[in-house]
């Protein structure tokens, strides 16, 4: 429904939170001498409050007048005089298409002369004045419904609630076109807005009580806001919008507000709701031009570059606790360092700036387990953050940087179709499996080194070199010459025997310790079979710079009368020396071989218990990918510790590191026995820090949880479930009291598999999990005062990384008012920098196609 010509005064407006100027962001590098600054703004009250009051609003007839509340005259002691008629009035009903009533406002819109005796005034503005007695605290002196119709007056408890309801706006028409707001030439800049510390200052002139509102509308002189001496020489154009109601009978008839008249030295224009708009942006921005240079104010919504954000305006109600509220405002996020806070992924929020200013970082995380998710993140009134954040070293350490060889996942997630021996397949596929028994050195013992169940077999012969208590270690007579010796006569270990001692003293207790016993499918006395062929480098194409080094196959678990293929043992297939590049062209010197071996050998030893007790234990489907790959990289972590307490040869080391004693740089590389701690560092975990390193290079393209990746990012998911594995156990055991062992046990023991089997095991959502653990990659011994649900205790990754180069966190930081959009894999995350400059505001507006797919995450970093 319209209103033909009406008048408006807007006595309800907003108040606020909104801060100072915006200030340049603070440099990293010592600040210069500062140069003078401008005097702070100055707000004066320029005399007692005047009443408007509207009568006949949703008539064909409103009118409007005005009166001093000290008397009839409406000269203030300054010489500012409001005319009693207004010049302009108009009252717009907008509700949106489709939309009920109870959606829509009553804009409406009144211009009163100006007159000025004395001295010319510039800036002069009305701001709202909640006078005590007023209903809800606000600038609404008196409401009323139509005097001798069919409605009730409205109670006690309606007054205040549609008091506080009622917003002030933009004068604006309607644009018939697009049934939105249309902002009124020339009074685009009408409505101001102010910071709660700009009108604390300001009281009522004697004789009135209550509190001065920080908002208000500025007069012209034309295009001047400076007002000359004289008759009638500027307007004041005020505007609200007042909420439909449900039956036009109970809409406001009579409407009376309060306003007190204030000059401000400073010159600024606020961006209101409805100047956002789009239809609406031109004739603002052409009022900014208009005024030079002014302070430019905005609102959530914004997409302004550049502004004094105004997060929450008061427009009732005392600054300690506001009844009302511009557009039902946003309170501002005010952390300490190292606190963090959820917001939403389909809103605006904002952030403090505080005394001092606060760099934060936005941390969003796609929950989804089917596919990835885009999400669009953009800032309003933020600077570059302040430093940074990373660790590097200082000094040499003797860590290794980078792995350039890394043990590729190779075994088989479902189990394979049965295959039961008939003539014809026992024709084409001869069967073979392990000797039965303890074998004895220099047995020959063929082994399959195909892969799977129907496969065409490829038989190797190879000879048994050692036998120990949990471990046998054959090598294939088709190897290339000059391969692993035996016990190298140099020493260094660079041998078969050393590889043993690792396996006896090391990779043994510290996988089974943790994940349990494997079966012993070929009764050899629970022995490994470490099998070292040359068909393990025949997969590697030449020229390969990410080589498989070394693989179990879960077919190995089954009986041959269900998988033909199978080799009915524990048994890992490791690459062998290869001094020439007799194989495919690659050279594998000896030292490299070994060294791989030990690693994979940790690595499939989980493997291979995991599948074997799913397979020949338990009846259960064989584990998820990224849950097997994932603690596969937790038994090289075991190792890790075990190494840290018990060398190769078996002796003894002090001082150990073990979990969650939140292991930093000086830990592994001071003290005593540190060389046999970097040593074990190197070996057993810096292959999880390097494919932990690439997620961190890419959080937001790999996430723990992964079904079919390739390249760079397969080595981000498996690094991402690997560390979340360990944070995992983390929290379980500082959460539950329970034990490390009885976690990984309960995982690998479990008859389902994936995020089910995780549930099961911590009794609650892994998603849940999954999130916190997102947001601790970043914030984990950052600063102090995190949250523990947000920490890593086991390992200091900052301080470590600081030994291989520095903390690999690839950061974006945020551009003020340009949106940054990126596509998040499963259960990604990435970590987005701001700053806001101190008493200022900030404003993070987070959009998705998908928003219940994300949770974005806010941390105050400094």
């Amino acid at each position: 429904m319209r209103i033909p010509a009406l008048f408006l005064l807007t006595t309800l407006l907003l108040a606020g939170c909104a801060q100072t100027p915006s200030e340049p962001p603070t440099p990293v590098s010592p600040a210069p001498t500062p140069s003078p600054t401008t005097p702070a703004p100055t707000r004066t009250v320029l005399g007692a409050p005047v009443a408007i009051t509207f009568t006949g609003l949703g008539g064909a007839r409103p009118t409007a007048s005005a009166r001093m509340l000290t008397g009839q005259a409406l000269t203030s002691p300054s010489g500012v005089t409001v005319g009693t008629a207004p010049t302009v009035r108009s009252s717009t009903d907008i509700i949106p298409p489709g939309q009920p009533r109870t959606a829509g406002f009553r804009y409406l819109h009144v211009t009163f002369p100006v007159s000025i005796t004395g001295a010319a005034v510039t800036n002069l503005t009305f701001l709202g004045a909640a006078l005590t007695g007023n209903p809800g605290d606000s600038a609404v002196l008196t409401l009323e419904k139509y005097p001798g119709g069919t409605a009730t007056p409205y109670t006690s408890a309606e007054l205040p609630a549609l008091a506080t309801a009622i917003d002030p706006s933009s004068p604006v028409t309607q644009d018939v076109f697009a049934q939105t707001p249309a902002l009124v030439s020339g009074e685009e800049d009408a409505l101001q807005l102010y910071s709660e510390s700009d009108v604390s200052g300001l009281t009522l002139p004697t004789g009135q009580t209550g509190s001065v509102l920080p908002y208000g509308f500025v007069s012209h002189a034309g295009t001047s806001r400076t007002i000359p001496v004289g008759t009638n020489t500027g307007t004041v154009t005020l505007a609200i919008k007042v909420p439909l109601q449900a039956q036009a009978k109970d809409d406001p008839y009579t409407v009376t507000l309060t306003f007190v008249p204030v000059q401000d030295s400073e010159t600024s224009i606020t961006e209101s709701p409805e100047a956002q708009l789009p239809s609406n942006q031109a004739a603002f921005q052409a009022a900014v031009g208009r005024l030079g240079a002014p302070v430019i104010k905005t609102l959530p919504g914004s997409t302004r570059a550049s502004g004094s954000l105004f997060c929450s305006v008061r427009t009732a109600g005392p600054a300690s606790a506001p009844t009302g509220t511009l557009l039902g405002g946003i309170a501002p996020i005010d952390l300490a360092v190292g606190g963090t806070a959820r917001i939403p992924a389909n809103a605006t929020s904002c952030l403090n700036g505080g005394a001092s200013g606060a760099d934060y970082v936005i941390l969003p995380f796609n929950t989804s387990t089917a596919s990835s998710r885009s999400l669009t993140v953009t800032t309003s009134n933020t600077v570059a953050p302040v430093g940074t954040l990373s660790v590097g070293a200082s000094s040499p350490t003797g860590l290794s940087v980078g792995e350039s060889v890394l043990n590729a996942a190779s075994s088989s997630w479902t189990l394979p179709s049965p295959s039961p021996v008939t003539p014809t397949s026992a024709h084409q596929i001869r069967p073979q499996v392990l000797p039965s028994g303890t074998p004895t050195v220099g047995d020959q013992v063929t082994v399959n080194t195909a892969s799977g169940c129907t496969a065409p077999p490829e038989f190797r012969t190879g000879t048994v070199r050692f036998v120990r208590q949990n471990v046998v270690l054959i090598s294939d007579n088709a190897n290339p010459a000059g391969g692993i010796p035996d016990v190298n006569p140099q020493g260094g270990g660079n041998d078969y025997q050393g590889i043993v001692n690792s396996f006896t003293n090391q990779i043994w207790p510290a996988v089974t310790g943790g994940f349990g016993l494997p079966t012993d499918a070929d009764n050899n006395g629970n022995r490994v079979v470490l099998f070292f062929t040359s068909a393990v480098n025949a997969r590697n194409a030449p020229g390969s710079t990410t080589r498989i080094t070394g693989f179990s196959d879960a077919r190995d678990a089954q009986p041959i009368t269900s998988c033909l293929g199978s080799n009915e043992g524990e048994i890992i297939y490791l690459q062998a020396a290869d001094l020439t590049g007799t194989v495919n062209s690659n050279v594998v010197p000896v030292a490299t071989a070994v060294s791989s071996a030990i690693q994979a050998s940790a690595r499939e030893l989980g493997r291979i218990i995991n599948n074997s007790r799913r397979v020949r234990v338990t009846g259960a489907p064989l584990e998820e990918p990224w849950l097997l790959e994932g603690l596969s990289d937790i038994a090289m972590e075991l190792t890790f510790y075990q190494a840290t307490a018990v060398a190769t040869n078996g002796t003894v080391i002090t001082p150990s590191l073990t979990p969650r004693m939140n292991i930093v740089l000086s830990n592994l590389t001071t003290g005593s026995n540190a060389s046999l701690r970097v040593a074990a560092f190197n070996t057993y975990a810096n292959p999880n820090f390097t494919i932990y390193r690439a997620f961190l290079q890419g959080p937001n393209t790999a996430g723990p949880y992964w079904t079919n990746p390739t390249g760079t990012p397969a080595l981000a998911a498996r690094g991402a479930a690997w560390n979340f594995l360990r944070y995992a156990a983390d929290r379980y055991v500082t959460t539950t009291g329970q034990t490390e062992v009885s976690f990984w046990t309960a995982l690998i023991n479990s008859t389902t598999t994936g995020l089910a089997n995780l549930q099961g095991v911590i009794g609650a959502d892994p998603v849940t999990w999954l999130n916190d653990w997102a947001v601790a990659t970043y914030v984990d011994d950052a600063v102090a005062g995190v949250a523990p649900i947000f920490s890593a205790p086991s390992w200091n990754y900052r301080s470590v990384y600081g030994g291989l180069g520095g903390f690999p966190a690839a950061t974006r930081t945020l551009t003020s008012g340009a949106p940054l959009t990126l596509a998040y894999e499963k259960t990604a995350t990435s970590y987005l920098r701001t700053r806001v400059n101190a008493n200022q505001q900030g404003g993070v507006t987070v959009s998705s196609p998908t928003p219940a797919d994300f949770t974005v995450t806010v941390f105050r970093a400094r």
